[in-house]
């Protein structure tokens, strides 16, 4: 069996169990917090556990309301590695972080709903798995979960090459453009992921210019 190294996005994967709340009483995040983690403590093995991180936003209830609340229980209670962002940094922020720092990012797997992690771990060589899939393997089996299968990586899915394609890979042998390219389309669908998520509420707040249909272009030739 291959190892297998977990990244996990704590509150994502705690709402995906069906722990979140829209508000939380006082003390309620930090019992939704060790509730998740006594449920991955139990259902994977001592070798996954050792492997593991779950990472969680600092500070920060799972509505991005600011508490002071921090590790639900002491470190050294669990198995795996239980960490918070810090400072103004989001969980996303700091999982990008250890994968870019990873000695062996095509072994591991980041655990999250949220599809920005999947492609800054496929850039990375490393795999991403949604939050309601992983927690399907964790309640597959009797036992505790040993063996992870990992999804296929689409970067390594052989794609054909459009003829522009291959005429750009030749004027930019080094893959600058593309770099760029594929750049741009991660913070497109960013927002747009970040547009779909908000409500109509927050929309409506939202202080955007009006808008204003496009001037129409006079087409019709002058008479010489």
């Amino acid at each position: 069996m291959a190892r297998i190294f977990l990244l996990i996005d704590g509150y994502n994967l705690l709402h995906a169990a069906g722990l979140g709340r829209r508000r939380f009483s006082r003390g309620g995040l930090e019992l939704a917090r060790t509730k998740l983690l006594q449920k991955l403590a139990a259902e994977l093995s001592d070798d996954v556990c050792r492997d593991t991180v779950v990472v969680f936003d600092a500070a920060a209830d799972a509505d991005g309301r600011h508490q002071q609340e921090q590790s639900p229980t002491p470190a050294a209670q669990w198995p795996f590695s239980v960490t918070f962002s810090s400072g103004t940094q989001s969980a996303d922020d700091e999982i990008e972080r250890l994968l870019s720092s990873h000695s062996s990012p095509r072994q591991v797997l980041v655990v999250s709903g949220d599809h920005r992690l999947h492609r800054a771990a496929s850039r990375r060589g490393a795999r991403g798995i949604d939050s309601e899939q992983f927690l399907a393997l964790l309640e597959s089996g009797p036992g505790r979960l040993t063996d992870i299968p990992i999804p296929q990586n689409p970067q390594n899915r052989q794609k054909p090459s459009t003829r522009s394609q291959r005429t750009q890979d030749r004027q930019n042998p080094s893959g600058q453009t593309s770099d760029k390219r594929d750049a741009v389309n991660d913070k497109m669908s960013d927002l747009t992921e970040e547009l779909l998520n908000m409500d109509l509420e927050h929309l409506l707040q939202l202080d955007l210019p009006p808008w204003r249909p496009p001037r129409q272009k006079n087409t019709r030739r002058r008479k010489s």
